[in-house]
């Protein structure tokens, strides 16, 4: 939203919901645009001179020190995958040379059918984790990459926000920039 003083538009953003509802719903005023951007790249500007610091909170609130542990548990899955497949096969051709009754085979394709539903079940689980951890470690490449070509310092284009951000929350005293990775950053008007 903007006003206007002495025939300058200044422009500063408000409450959506005290916009839409009134005042009665919310009590939050204004912030100017120049204050909010000032504030914003001074947070940013703290962030990078913590970078190492948050950069490590975010590999260890994402799990990324268990990826390893992930694909251990993805290779176990497999194998044991192949493991009931070979012994499908191996009583499919028992059932052929008739060593192994119909009810016994049946009872048998039953039990390996419920025990491959519970394991692609948790092999899709791991590959969700796999890429949730793809995705932070993104992320963390570009965040580092912004760092050190300076970019970071002038992010007013929405590529980097949108990157690096989930939210950012206006209060009456300052900003909350919350980051994808649940890392957040508070910081006072500036």
């Amino acid at each position: 939203m903007g006003s206007r003083a002495k025939n300058r538009e200044i422009k500063k953003w408000g409450c959506t919901n005290r916009i839409s509802n009134g005042r009665a719903v919310c009590d939050s005023h204004h912030v100017k645009e120049d204050i909010l951007q000032r504030t914003y790249l001074a947070a940013i500007s703290d962030m990078i001179e913590d970078a190492e610091d948050i950069m490590e909170a975010v590999r260890e609130s994402a799990g990324l020190v268990m990826q390893p542990e992930n694909a251990d548990a993805m290779n176990r899955i497999e194998q044991e995958i192949i493991e009931v497949q070979e012994a499908v096969l191996a009583l499919h051709k028992a059932k052929q040379s008739f060593s192994v009754s119909a009810t016994d085979y049946a009872t048998h394709i039953q039990a390996y059918s419920q025990r491959m539903q519970e394991l692609e079940a948790q092999q899709e689980e791991q590959k969700s984790v796999a890429t949730r951890y793809a995705e932070v470690k993104a992320w963390l490449d570009a965040f580092e990459q912004h760092i050190k070509d300076g970019s970071i310092m002038s992010a007013d284009d929405s590529t980097i926000l949108k990157q690096l951000m989930e939210q950012i929350i206006v209060s009456d005293s300052g900003i909350e920039i919350q980051f994808k990775c649940g890392v957040s950053i508070e910081k006072d008007y500036e």
